[in-house]
């Protein structure tokens, strides 16, 4: 053999014996996907039960601070419906007008929620939410001058 394919034998050799060792390293350093029956002690049973605890919390010093004189369904419907100072008077009249429609069709406003626009005749829209799935329930075009609810 000459002295050429001596040397090319050896760089050949020694390539294949690198990617041997990077072979041999990342089939030991790669990781498996995780079993669905492997248990971690660390990992939350309901990781909203924390969340849960700390909004029930907060919603109870609020009520605690509130006035709780509901004697009748009318009382429901004049909370305080204002979102901060950024609602009008009419905006608050109409959610007003629509929550008195609500209770007399559904008999309580509880679990869910109310949303004002504007439309562009000068009319009212307000949406009911469901408060837990967030969802839009029915919508209502309010003319807060002659306060007749119209359900769309």
């Amino acid at each position: 053999m000459s002295k050429e394919m001596k040397i090319t034998l050896g760089i050949a050799a020694i390539v294949l014996l690198v990617f041997a060792i990077l072979f041999a390293i990342y089939a030991n350093n790669k990781s498996e996907p995780m079993n669905s029956n492997t248990h971690l002690g660390t990992i939350v049973d309901d990781p909203n039960n924390g969340l849960q605890n700390m909004l029930g919390n907060i919603f109870d010093e609020e009520n605690e601070t509130e006035n709780t004189n509901s004697a009748n369904s009318n009382s429901e419907v004049e909370e305080d419906i204002t979102n901060g100072d950024t609602m009008t008077a009419k905006e608050t009249k109409a959610i007003s007008l629509v929550k008195k429609e609500w209770i007399k069709k559904y008999g309580s406003t509880d679990d869910v929620s109310f949303s004002v626009s504007i439309q562009n005749d000068g009319k009212y829209g307000v949406t009911v939410y469901d408060t837990t799935t967030t969802k839009s329930i029915q919508f209502y075009i309010v003319d807060v001058d002659t306060e007749i609810v119209t359900e769309r």
